[in-house]
């Protein structure tokens, strides 16, 4: 399925999901020009499909605000931890935080669904649950913990890296000490695999791998290609257990200061990131296994199916809790929830 298939919510959808607290504008963040200067961060590379796609994003909003409306973009943790972001966009301290799901489910547990391993199953199954109604759904979740969901971006299926052995099955997996994010589902999935799961922050695992604090991390392969992390693993496994996306969030307090022309400018904008990004992700993915083994990294691709096997004890145990959201998760992949093609947008 094509992507730009499910694109189909008006601006006016879009807007509609965004402002829930459309009274009291606060015209005090424009200066005496009427313009505003905005925030921007997230903690991974600045070359990454994410890290590209904020950049243009920015430059989208500038272009079409005729100059009103400057983003500013920050990379790689500059303003602190995705957690740091999250809470500062709750706060008003930051004005636009994208940060991972695993992450965001700290604060919307429901999105931990998402986290279970090997419940998305292909990239047109995720095009059907993000970019669908059940994404949009997640979105407008969001205003319950002071933030405003704009959209959903890519970050792709997961691998995992080592700098002991090669990964071909599920038992080599035993023993290694795996960095992973903020997430009880992601610590729990590695110590049915039998490894040592070490929730970090993202910019502190280089540092760990290169001292041996811990033997690897898990991330798409655009992440650890962009972030170096061949120098220190020199073994991926494709493993593909988990489907991540980014949350892209915005301050209710910038959002409610924002004049309903910049609210439209940046809802147009953010309609055309939320497709160009999945599409650069793809192919920046398929790009960076093979540049990963132009460097030095051995590939090898364990049977998912002894993974999916050895895993469905975190499956079961999270499953009743998450029932309705799977259940959707799993129609989507079937037929498309309602059989629709054309539910997206964000």
């Amino acid at each position: 399925m094509k992507v730009r298939k499910l694109a189909a919510l008006s601006i006016a959808g879009i807007l509609a999901a965004l402002a829930m607290a459309g009274c009291g504008k606060d015209s005090s963040i424009y200066d005496e020009n009427g313009k505003v200067s905005l925030r921007m961060a997230q903690t991974s590379a600045a070359d990454g499909a994410i890290g590209i796609s904020m950049e243009e994003f920015a430059e989208n909003v500038k272009e079409k605000s005729e100059g009103r409306i400057e983003i500013s973009v920050f990379h790689n943790g500059q303003l602190g931890s995705e957690r740091d972001n999250i809470e500062a966009c709750e706060l008003g301290n930051l004005d636009i935080a994208v940060v991972n799901q695993s992450v965001l489910a700290n604060f919307i547990p429901e999105i931990a669904a998402f986290d279970l391993p090997y419940v998305i199953e292909g990239t047109e199954h995720a095009d059907k649950v993000f970019m669908g109604e059940i994404g949009q759904d997640f979105l407008k979740r969001l205003d319950k913990v002071e933030l405003k969901g704009l959209g959903i971006w890519e970050s792709g299926f997961r691998n995992l890296t080592n700098s002991k052995k090669e990964i071909n099955s599920a038992e080599d997996v035993k023993g290694l000490r795996i960095r992973v994010m903020e997430n009880e589902i992601h610590q729990k999935l590695w110590k049915a695999l039998g490894a040592d799961p070490v929730p970090m922050a993202w910019s502190e695992a280089y540092t760990a791998m290169q001292q041996g604090a811990i033997d690897g991390q898990e991330n798409p392969a655009t992440v650890i290609d962009k972030n170096n992390v061949v120098e220190v693993n020199k073994h991926m496994a494709i493993t593909e257990h988990v489907y991540s996306t980014v949350y892209v969030l915005m301050a209710p307090k910038t959002w409610n200061s924002l004049t309903d022309e910049d609210q439209q400018v940046i809802a147009e904008c953010m309609e055309e990131a939320n497709l160009a990004e999945r599409e650069l992700s793809r192919k920046m993915d398929a790009e960076a296994v093979s540049t990963l083994e132009e460097q030095g990294m051995k590939v090898t691709y364990p049977d998912k199916t002894e993974l999916i096997a050895e895993t469905q004890s975190v499956r079961d145990t999270y499953g009743a809790d998450y029932k309705e959201t799977l259940d959707r998760i799993a129609a989507a992949n079937s037929k498309g929830e309602e059989d629709g093609e054309s539910k997206a947008g964000f």
